[in-house]
């Protein structure tokens, strides 16, 4: 008789917690990982960059565009220029500042800006696992804005 009801005290446990992993994959996004995929062009086509101090970074989109971070004769994919997150030596361009996007511990990466104010993410190499940042190299191969 007791050995009746572990058995059925072990089967109902077993059975709760397969609802609750299934409960659990099913609320976790299946982009964990902010790596960009093609149908996603759109929402960063045009997207302004804005560092945490609101120095303005330039805009995401095709090679073509003026202000494109992609264009080089732009200002803002320059390795000279204060505003360019290819500077090297700027706060938004080296490898330590917590506002630069090739920081991949930053705290203060740039944003990311929709033409409609919404924040898309930030632009940042890293971490990996934060699916709130988005790696421009990524952006612009993916996008074919090269």
């Amino acid at each position: 008789m007791l050995r009746e009801v572990l058995i059925d005290f072990m089967i109902k446990c077993m059975i709760m917690n397969m609802k609750l992993i299934f409960i659990i994959l099913l609320l976790t996004p299946l982009y964990a990982f902010s790596e960009v995929n093609s149908w996603e062009c759109n929402k960063f086509a045009g997207a302004e960059i804005i560092a945490e101090d609101g120095t303005e970074l330039g805009k995401l989109g095709p090679q073509w565009e003026t202000d494109s971070i992609f264009n080089d004769s732009s200002e803002y994919s320059s390795t000279w220029s204060s505003e360019s997150i290819f500077n090297s030596h700027s706060d938004y361009g080296n490898s330590y500042s917590n506002e630069s996007v090739f920081n991949d511990s930053a705290s203060s990466p740039p944003r990311i800006i929709s033409d409609d104010g919404e924040e898309i993410g930030k632009l940042s190499v890293g971490p990996s696992w934060d699916g709130t940042r988005y790696n421009p190299n990524d952006i612009k191969y993916t996008c074919d804005w090269d």
